[in-house]
């Protein structure tokens, strides 16, 4: 729901475009995995640490690097 159905974020409520090559260009999957789980401070994100497994953050990592507007 935050970041939009396209995974374009919104910019009123300050979420990340996941499309942008240079958004995924910037953070590692570790990165990304570090967000979803411990979510990020000073920020809207929540932690998931908890509610999802070690294999669904996996996917949604996958899930998000598929959002990226250079497609190969």
């Amino acid at each position: 729901m935050c970041h939009g159905l396209d995974g374009k974020g919104y910019t009123a409520i300050h979420t990340p475009d996941f499309t942008s090559p240079k958004w995924q260009a910037a953070h590692t999957d570790r990165q990304i995995s570090g967000a979803i789980e411990n979510g990020v401070t000073g920020t809207s994100m929540p932690a998931w640490r908890g509610k999802l497994t070690a294999a669904q953050v996996h996917d949604l990592v996958g899930y998000i690097r598929s959002l990226s507007a250079e497609k190969k």
